[in-house]
């Protein structure tokens, strides 16, 4: 949302102001002119025309500074304007840094920096942190059978939806492939796996791309104070694993010792 320029009301209309100055130093200057002209035709009058020359030049020069004054405030919004305008710009980069570009969703780079900062807030505070990976079942059929262009359409319009029903509080990242892996914050193993397997049914009853089924499987694990982002996900990955060899469709929760 853009912003008034901070010099306070009044500001926003500084050409307007500045056209009458121009004209009233003008007017000024020529009646300036015409005193002096007429005090050189008739010296007489020096007295009277003296003040009128001196009264004439005053008001010229605060006209003058006036003008001064709309000049440097107009440079100084200009300046402040591609200040935000730069700022503007240096956010929408720093976000597209870290966004996927296909499913808008985080990117990896987003991941590496959010799990070492919730790792450790596990460790040094005992907060709870929990992940769910999924992948997209059958994801590679449907580029070979459909096109490309169709399972980029299925990544999108899936990712929206699962970005739909998590928390504010939660972070959802493209991990590869038709792989999405969530980060959960403050909540547990046993949660996250409900929240999982709603998460899979709503998926399953959905249409994501025209007359194609779409089923997801999925993995939940909690993190533990000792892990690393390797072992957290190493976790992840087996129990999706373990979901794809019993036939996908399907959650899979990491326990404690898996």
């Amino acid at each position: 949302m853009s912003r008034k320029p901070s010099g306070g009301p009044g500001w926003e209309k500084a050409p307007l102001l500045f056209g009458i100055s121009l004209f009233g130093l003008v007017a000024v200057l020529l009646l300036d002119f015409g005193v002096i002209y007429t005090l050189a035709l008739d010296p007489s009058q020096s007295s009277g025309l003296m003040k009128m020359a001196y009264s004439l030049t005053v008001a010229g020069l605060l006209i003058a500074t006036f003008q001064g004054i709309l000049v440097y405030r107009g440079i100084l919004d200009r300046l402040g304007k591609d200040r935000r305008l730069a700022e503007e710009m240096a956010e929408r980069i720093g976000k597209l840094t870290v966004i996927d570009s296909q499913t808008k969703a985080f990117n990896r780079k987003k991941f590496d920096t959010v799990i070492v900062r919730e790792l450790e807030n596990t460790r040094r505070y005992g907060n709870l942190l929990c992940g769910i990976l999924f992948d997209i079942d059958n994801f590679k059929e449907v580029n070979e059978h459909y096109g490309y262009g169709t399972g980029d359409r299925l990544l999108m319009n899936l990712s929206r939806f699962v970005g739909s029903r998590i928390r504010n509080t939660d972070y959802l990242f493209r991990w590869r492939g038709g792989k999405f892996l969530i980060l959960i914050p403050h909540l547990d193993v046993d949660k996250a796996a409900i929240v999982a397997e709603k998460l899979r049914k709503a998926v399953e009853s959905t249409e994501f791309v025209e007359d194609i089924a779409t089923t997801i499987s999925l993995a939940a694990a909690q993190a533990r104070a000792e892990d690393t982002p390797e072992l957290f996900i190493q976790r992840l990955q087996n129990a999706l694993a373990g979901a794809k060899s019993k036939g996908r469709n399907r959650t899979e929760v990491a326990r404690t010792g898996q």
